[in-house]
Protein backbone atom coordinates (compact mmCIF):
# COMPACT_ATOMS: atom_id res chain seq x y z
CA UNK A 1 0.00 0.00 0.00
CA UNK A 2 2.97 2.47 1.10
CA UNK A 3 4.69 1.52 -2.80
CA UNK A 4 1.27 2.55 -4.31
CA UNK A 5 0.79 5.57 -1.88
CA UNK A 6 4.15 6.82 -3.22
CA UNK A 7 4.10 5.90 -6.87
CA UNK A 8 1.01 7.79 -7.06
CA UNK A 9 2.29 11.05 -5.54
CA UNK A 10 5.44 10.59 -7.46
CA UNK A 11 2.88 10.41 -10.70
CA UNK A 12 0.70 13.64 -9.58
CA UNK A 13 4.34 15.68 -9.30
CA UNK A 14 5.49 15.11 -12.78
CA UNK A 15 4.97 17.64 -15.23
CA UNK A 16 2.67 17.66 -17.59
CA UNK A 17 3.74 16.95 -21.16
CA UNK A 18 1.97 19.27 -23.42
CA UNK A 19 0.27 18.91 -26.71
CA UNK A 20 2.25 19.09 -29.82
CA UNK A 21 1.30 22.99 -30.68
CA UNK A 22 1.04 22.96 -34.95
CA UNK A 23 2.14 26.54 -34.85
CA UNK A 24 5.59 25.89 -32.73
CA UNK A 25 6.01 22.74 -35.19
CA UNK A 26 5.14 24.66 -38.40
CA UNK A 27 7.71 27.33 -36.97
CA UNK A 28 10.40 24.57 -36.27
CA UNK A 29 9.63 22.99 -39.80
CA UNK A 30 9.90 26.54 -41.72
CA UNK A 31 13.16 27.03 -40.21
CA UNK A 32 14.54 24.01 -40.19
CA UNK A 33 13.39 23.23 -44.02
CA UNK A 34 16.27 22.72 -46.75
CA UNK A 35 16.20 23.51 -50.21
CA UNK A 36 17.01 19.96 -50.89
CA UNK A 37 16.08 17.11 -50.07
CA UNK A 38 16.96 13.23 -51.02
CA UNK A 39 14.30 10.72 -50.96
CA UNK A 40 14.06 7.21 -51.10
CA UNK A 41 10.43 6.17 -52.96
CA UNK A 42 8.56 3.42 -53.00
CA UNK A 43 5.13 3.06 -54.62
CA UNK A 44 2.74 0.36 -54.80
CA UNK A 45 0.15 0.71 -57.48
CA UNK A 46 -2.57 -1.67 -56.85
CA UNK A 47 -3.53 -2.05 -60.40
CA UNK A 48 -0.84 -3.47 -61.78
CA UNK A 49 0.04 -5.11 -58.07
CA UNK A 50 3.65 -3.95 -58.51
CA UNK A 51 6.33 -2.63 -56.05
CA UNK A 52 8.34 -0.06 -58.21
CA UNK A 53 11.28 1.97 -56.48
CA UNK A 54 13.24 5.18 -57.28
CA UNK A 55 15.44 8.05 -55.65
CA UNK A 56 16.84 10.96 -56.48
CA UNK A 57 16.08 14.71 -54.46
CA UNK A 58 13.71 17.33 -55.26
CA UNK A 59 14.77 21.24 -54.79
CA UNK A 60 12.01 23.89 -53.21
CA UNK A 61 11.67 27.65 -54.03
CA UNK A 62 8.47 29.63 -53.15
CA UNK A 63 6.85 28.99 -56.53
CA UNK A 64 7.73 25.33 -57.63
CA UNK A 65 9.14 22.10 -56.59
CA UNK A 66 12.35 20.28 -59.19
CA UNK A 67 11.56 16.52 -58.72
CA UNK A 68 14.43 14.61 -60.05
CA UNK A 69 14.49 11.10 -60.48
CA UNK A 70 17.94 9.24 -60.76
CA UNK A 71 17.30 5.67 -60.33
CA UNK A 72 15.31 3.43 -62.27
CA UNK A 73 15.40 6.23 -65.06
CA UNK A 74 17.19 9.49 -64.56
CA UNK A 75 13.51 12.35 -65.12
CA UNK A 76 12.88 15.52 -64.34
CA UNK A 77 9.64 17.25 -63.45
CA UNK A 78 8.74 20.54 -62.18
CA UNK A 79 6.22 20.68 -59.80
CA UNK A 80 4.20 23.92 -60.40
CA UNK A 81 0.58 24.98 -59.58
CA UNK A 82 0.95 26.54 -63.32
CA UNK A 83 2.51 23.81 -64.91
CA UNK A 84 -0.72 22.02 -67.35
CA UNK A 85 1.13 18.82 -68.38
CA UNK A 86 1.78 18.19 -64.43
CA UNK A 87 0.28 14.37 -64.05
CA UNK A 88 -2.50 14.40 -61.80
CA UNK A 89 -1.17 12.69 -58.93
CA UNK A 90 1.44 15.74 -58.45
CA UNK A 91 -0.91 17.74 -58.60
CA UNK A 92 -2.53 17.09 -55.49
CA UNK A 93 0.31 15.99 -53.46
CA UNK A 94 2.03 19.38 -54.65
CA UNK A 95 0.07 21.48 -52.25
CA UNK A 96 0.60 18.49 -49.59
CA UNK A 97 4.45 18.24 -50.07
CA UNK A 98 5.09 22.77 -50.14
CA UNK A 99 2.62 22.69 -46.95
CA UNK A 100 4.41 20.07 -44.74
CA UNK A 101 8.18 20.92 -45.90
CA UNK A 102 7.55 24.87 -45.37
CA UNK A 103 5.40 23.90 -41.50
CA UNK A 104 2.29 25.47 -43.01
CA UNK A 105 -0.45 24.04 -40.97
CA UNK A 106 -2.52 26.51 -41.56
CA UNK A 107 -2.81 25.88 -45.04
CA UNK A 108 -3.03 22.00 -44.54
CA UNK A 109 -5.67 22.49 -41.79
CA UNK A 110 -7.84 24.01 -44.50
CA UNK A 111 -7.61 20.96 -46.86
CA UNK A 112 -7.33 17.73 -44.15
CA UNK A 113 -8.16 17.48 -40.32
CA UNK A 114 -4.80 17.01 -38.95
CA UNK A 115 -4.22 14.88 -35.79
CA UNK A 116 -0.62 15.83 -34.34
CA UNK A 117 1.26 13.41 -31.68
CA UNK A 118 4.69 13.20 -30.06
CA UNK A 119 7.05 16.24 -29.31
CA UNK A 120 8.91 18.74 -31.10
CA UNK A 121 12.00 16.26 -31.58
CA UNK A 122 10.01 13.29 -32.77
CA UNK A 123 6.71 14.13 -33.88
CA UNK A 124 3.90 12.21 -36.37
CA UNK A 125 0.94 13.70 -38.09
CA UNK A 126 -1.78 12.01 -39.62
CA UNK A 127 -3.63 13.66 -42.01
CA UNK A 128 -7.59 13.35 -43.29
CA UNK A 129 -9.02 14.69 -45.96
CA UNK A 130 -11.73 17.14 -45.31
CA UNK A 131 -12.28 18.86 -48.60
CA UNK A 132 -14.03 16.87 -51.07
CA UNK A 133 -11.81 17.37 -54.10
CA UNK A 134 -8.49 16.09 -52.33
CA UNK A 135 -11.03 13.18 -50.91
CA UNK A 136 -11.27 12.03 -54.15
CA UNK A 137 -7.77 11.05 -54.89
CA UNK A 138 -6.11 10.76 -51.62
CA UNK A 139 -7.55 8.56 -48.54
CA UNK A 140 -4.62 9.42 -45.91
CA UNK A 141 -1.48 11.35 -44.80
CA UNK A 142 0.92 9.81 -42.50
CA UNK A 143 3.71 12.23 -41.71
CA UNK A 144 7.02 12.37 -39.18
CA UNK A 145 9.96 13.90 -38.33
CA UNK A 146 12.00 16.24 -36.32
CA UNK A 147 13.38 19.18 -36.88
CA UNK A 148 12.24 18.32 -40.57
CA UNK A 149 9.93 16.23 -42.55
CA UNK A 150 11.63 12.73 -42.69
CA UNK A 151 8.94 10.28 -43.48
CA UNK A 152 5.66 10.68 -45.45
CA UNK A 153 3.25 7.95 -46.61
CA UNK A 154 0.52 8.28 -48.67
CA UNK A 155 -2.77 6.20 -49.38
CA UNK A 156 -4.82 6.92 -52.32
CA UNK A 157 -8.29 6.03 -53.20
CA UNK A 158 -7.38 3.76 -56.26
CA UNK A 159 -5.34 1.63 -53.35
CA UNK A 160 -2.02 2.71 -54.74
CA UNK A 161 0.50 3.92 -51.80
CA UNK A 162 3.56 5.63 -51.91
CA UNK A 163 6.46 6.03 -49.15
CA UNK A 164 9.15 9.12 -49.00
CA UNK A 165 11.92 8.87 -46.88
CA UNK A 166 13.61 12.39 -46.90
CA UNK A 167 16.79 13.58 -46.13
CA UNK A 168 18.44 17.15 -46.61
CA UNK A 169 20.91 17.59 -49.18
CA UNK A 170 23.75 20.27 -50.07
CA UNK A 171 21.86 21.49 -53.33
CA UNK A 172 25.43 22.04 -54.93
CA UNK A 173 26.46 18.63 -54.60
CA UNK A 174 23.49 16.98 -56.44
CA UNK A 175 24.03 14.67 -59.54
CA UNK A 176 22.81 16.58 -62.51
CA UNK A 177 21.65 19.56 -60.62
CA UNK A 178 22.67 22.73 -62.28
CA UNK A 179 22.18 25.00 -59.20
CA UNK A 180 18.81 26.71 -60.51
CA UNK A 181 15.19 25.82 -60.65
Amino acid sequence: MRRLLLSLALGWSLPAVAALDSAALGAQLAEHSPACNRFEQTRWLADLEAELASSGYFQRSEQQLVWHTLTPVDSRLVLDADNPDLPLAYQVILPVLTGLLSGDWAALQQHFSVDLQGQLEAWQASLTPTDAAVAERLQRLQVSGAEQVRELQIRFVSGDRMNLQLSPADCATLPGNSGAL
